[in-house]
């Protein structure tokens, strides 16, 4: 992950990348202290800490002598995947936005493009993120769900701008 981060820090990160089968933000709680049965809970907070502050996760502080409730964000996956999967979310999702950008209309469906890129899930969910900041709000279908970032996106010509500059930007 991050050369940076203590190796607590790091090995912590890749336990709940790893425990994230679907590749979405995930929720953790103490239980973490069972995985990590060697480390108390201001080491495990501490580096809690270092993982926020690179946006890795998100915590909220809960009153007691828990660990504050941990949710990984989309930037774990990018940072961790790699070393994990040997898949890098970011060169994925430029496929994915190639995808797009010559049938659009797979945008709508998440299933049906997760079908065309023919990924399993947990490699799937991570670059779809990453595509969603490219389309306006509005059109980004929201629904209580847990398969995907989100059930699809519709199209329109600003958003396919916006997916091309995604590419130029994020092609090696």
């Amino acid at each position: 992950m991050y050369d940076h981060l203590s190796d607590l820090a790091q090995r912590l990160g890749r336990h709940m990348a790893e425990h994230s089968p679907k590749g979405l933000p995930t929720h953790f709680d103490d239980a973490l202290l069972e995985a990590f049965p060697s480390e108390t809970r201001k080491t495990l907070g501490t580096a809690l800490a270092e993982l926020e502050a690179d946006g890795l996760v998100t915590l909220s502080h809960v009153l007691g002598p828990h660990l504050p409730r941990v949710r990984t964000t989309v930037e774990l996956f990018i940072a961790s995947d790699p070393a994990i999967t040997g898949h890098d979310p970011v060169e994925d999702s430029v496929v994915l936005a190639r995808l797009l950008l010559e049938k659009p209309e797979l945008g709508g469906n998440a299933a049906k493009l997760e079908e065309a890129a023919g990924w399993e899930r947990r490699r799937f969910n991570p670059a779809f993120a990453l595509l969603i900041p490219c389309v306006h709000d509005g059109r980004v279908r929201k629904s209580l769900q847990d398969n995907y970032p989100t059930m699809g996106v519709l199209l329109a010509d600003e958003d396919l701008v916006q997916l091309r500059r995604y590419v130029q930007r994020n092609s090696g």
